[in-house]
């Protein structure tokens, strides 16, 4: 006899293949009505693995899913919707099926066979320390999960596993969450596409939907951080802005084509009543939360970096150096996503994005060498115990000259590796060297508060990069 819940006889069922369709149809359901139960009794692990998955998140890691089959699918489905869903990067939620991508359209279940293949998949997406692998097998056993997590693991990697069934000893010792929500026998035996299917759709929509919730990506319950890039989604941004200010249709469009269909960001533009670079520095104070960030930021005028921490602890200081580091290839990857909308006439006609992709990256490459490295080297060499170095206007506003994309993006590249290569191997630790303190303009801020600000300079380039509008957005008149 099979030990496995999800392998047993159902004895509510043994007579359905003599049953009509009508009764066929009323078993199913009686089943069907034990998964939200399952799922429920399972509310505490969850709220558990939100939370580190919104503490990796913090870090710059990844919610990585791993599955076979049914459960394979699931994991890439529910990956695939976070993007338009929540606004946010195509590699933050990622999942791993064996078999690869044409397992999505025929079955390839002889690839959960392989442990190996598991582990070197793991090895593959570069899995690191920061990052929360999720292994999904609902039957408990997949070897190719089992690998996966073991990989995982031995990287230094968070693991959670996701289960119908009493795992093995192995998988408890492996996992650090398990998620258990025993939805008992199948109507068919073995059937794992059925309740325990169920189960892992409303786990992983608990999972994603909560840590987006908690990363600041909804306002009310409403999904602020999408982004109109298509027809559905550009008629739901207007909706939402609508909804939230008052504003008539076309005004919600205007107000959309000047942040490139970033509905939080015209959002925050409105309420604050500040331009788009500012409204986008303070919802990146607030973490990325547009309520915050109005409470925070609403009314009198406020210091442009004063909802930054001061002196952070590890790792978010290695986390800001990283992320930093990363910019180049974000930003070349960003040029590419936006080259690849433009030749389908998705040009977005605003003020802002006048500039060519080499005019951006010329400007990065320039302000990084004459704005931003020398001021973090006097930073670092000032005396600890004198007055701190006052630094003049930082903010370049000039549109640079235009020049190649590649050359200005590698001039970039090796200029930003002197600013973070002069924090982090200086004489202090990372930590001590990011609380100095020094004038900038009219404010005292700490070097982490001044490459927060750097970082989220970056990250504006990026979108300006990256965004396009859906053409319905560009239309002069509602539709």
């Amino acid at each position: 006899m099979d030990p496995r819940l999800t392998e047993g006889r159902n004895p509510r069922t043994r007579a359905i293949d003599r049953a009509d369709s009508a009764t066929i149809v009323r078993m199913i359901q009686a089943e069907d009505r034990a998964v939200p139960e399952a799922v429920a009794s399972q509310a505490d692990e969850l709220a558990r693995v939100i939370d580190e998955v919104v503490e990796r998140f913090r870090r710059g890691g990844r919610l990585i899913y791993v599955g076979a089959g049914t459960s394979g699918r699931l994991g890439v489905l529910d990956a695939a919707e976070c993007p338009p869903t929540f606004g946010v990067d195509p590699g933050l939620v990622q999942a791993i099926i064996a078999g690869g991508s044409g397992a999505l359209v025929r079955s390839a279940e002889g690839a959960e066979d392989s442990r190996k293949g598991g582990a070197e998949a793991v090895r593959a997406f570069g899995v690191s320390p920061s990052d929360l692998v999720l292994g999904i097998a609902t039957s408990g056993t997949t070897p190719y999960v089992l690998g996966a997590l073991a990989e995982a693991a031995r990287r230094g990697a968070g693991t959670a596993f996701l289960g119908c069934t009493a795992p093995p000893a192995e998988v408890a010792e492996l996992a650090d969450h398990l998620i258990l929500p025993l939805v008992g026998p199948e109507v068919i035996a073995g059937s794992t596409r059925m309740k325990a299917g169920t189960a892992t759709k409303l786990v992983l929509n608990t999972i994603t939907t909560g840590a987006m919730i908690r990363g600041g990506r909804v306002f009310e319950n409403l999904m602020v951080d999408l982004r109109a890039r298509s027809a559905k989604l550009v008629d739901r941004g207007l909706r939402i802005f609508a909804t939230l200010t008052g504003a008539s249709r076309e005004e919600a469009r205007r107000a959309l084509i000047h942040t490139g269909g970033a509905v939080k960001t015209a959002l925050a533009m409105h309420a604050l009543g500040v331009d788009r670079a500012l409204a986008e520095r303070y919802v990146d104070c607030a973490d990325g939360s547009l309520g915050v960030a109005v409470e925070r930021f609403g009314g009198p005028e406020r210091p442009c970096y004063g909802g930054y921490a001061a002196a952070p602890g590890w790792p978010d200081g290695a986390t800001l150096l990283a992320r930093l580091s990363a910019a180049p290839a974000r930003l070349a990857a960003a040029r590419a996503a936006g080259a690849a909308a433009e030749a389908k006439g998705q040009r977005i006609p605003a003020r802002r994005t006048a500039w060519t992709p080499g005019q951006h990256a010329a400007h990065l490459s320039d302000f990084e060498r004459s704005a931003v490295r020398p001021r973090v080297e006097r930073w670092l060499a000032a005396d600890p115990g004198g007055p701190p170095p006052a630094f003049g206007d930082w903010t370049a506003s000039t549109p640079p000259p235009g020049c190649g994309f590649e050359s200005g993006i590698a001039g970039f590249s090796a200029e930003r590796a002197v600013t973070v290569a002069a924090v982090a191997d200086g004489p202090e630790p990372v930590v001590a060297a990011l609380a100095r303190r020094a004038r900038v303009g009219p404010e005292t801020l700490t070097l982490y508060q001044f490459l927060r600000g750097i970082a989220q300079h970056d990250a504006a380039h990026e979108t300006r990069l990256r965004e396009r509008v859906h053409p319905a957005l560009l239309a002069e008149a509602d539709t």
